[in-house]
């Protein structure tokens, strides 16, 4: 069985909190296989693990713009986090049932759903090694992994549309383009909406819950984070939220 956790709105802090809560849980055999849809706010730029804040983050933009800056337990680089984007968690024990053990692969398989999703809808994607999914060469979803308490958790992002101007909170490392001969970041990146579709969050939620259930042969079971869970994620919220956590390189 795939519990399904419904789109929900939450700060940066405690949606952080919440996915690792789960990841322990699961690893420890108190939680089911979970899929977990969600939204940001207020705004948010997260970082990844091995990532310094500051080379990474304009931590004055992000003040000047009410924009809160966390750091994540997966690695990968910074993403901004804002109304127009759906977030996604998968999190299972890491046993090779549902995700191998090859990194690659594993993002492979858990981005196949998403991939299936936009499909669905009339988009033609396609995964990019190592953990993004692009339509005609653009980057419309990447993902971020960890393997850590005998669980995987893979969580990502889906642009529905997309602030350009939020862009500004990063400081772009425009070497990481060279290959893809590219001088403007907005030209790397598209949303549905640039793509013509209009869709909210909760509607494309439901589908990726459906293609989940079909790729991964799982029944599913929309429910709720439980007790042991929540708390866990009230004590891990003050970690997010901490400069020692969030400065920590």
């Amino acid at each position: 069985m795939l519990r399904v956790l419904r789109f929900h709105i939450n700060d940066p802090f405690c949606n952080m909190a919440i996915d690792e809560a789960i990841a322990k849980c699961i690893g420890e055999n108190l939680s089911p296989p979970t899929l977990r849809l969600y939204g940001w706010w207020p705004r948010a730029v997260s970082i990844g693990y091995f990532q310094e804040i500051r080379e990474e983050v304009n931590l004055e933009f992000c003040k000047e713009n009410n924009i809160e800056v966390v750091r994540r337990i997966t690695g990968g680089g910074a993403v901004i986090h804002s109304e127009g984007e759906l977030t996604y968690s998968f999190i299972v024990k890491n046993d090779g049932n549902y995700v191998p053990f090859d990194i690659e692969e594993g993002y492979k398989v858990i981005c196949t759903p998403i991939i299936n999703a936009l499909k669905r809808i009339g988009v033609n994607a396609r995964f990019r090694p190592i953990n993004d999914i692009e339509v005609e060469g653009r980057k419309i979803s990447g993902s971020a992994q960890t393997r850590k308490y005998g669980a995987i958790l893979q969580h990502g992002t889906l642009l529905l549309s997309f602030d350009y101007s939020l862009l500004s909170a990063l400081k772009i490392k425009y070497e990481k383009l060279a290959d893809k001969q590219l001088k403007d970041i907005t030209k790397r990146v598209v949303s549905l909406k640039d793509l013509g579709y209009n869709i909210s969050r909760e509607e494309m939620a439901e589908i990726l819950a459906e293609e989940f259930k079909k790729y991964f042969k799982l029944e599913i079971f929309y429910g709720e984070i439980n007790e042991f869970e929540r708390k866990l994620a009230m004590e891990l919220i003050n970690k997010y939220k901490s400069y020692e956590w969030n400065y920590r390189r």
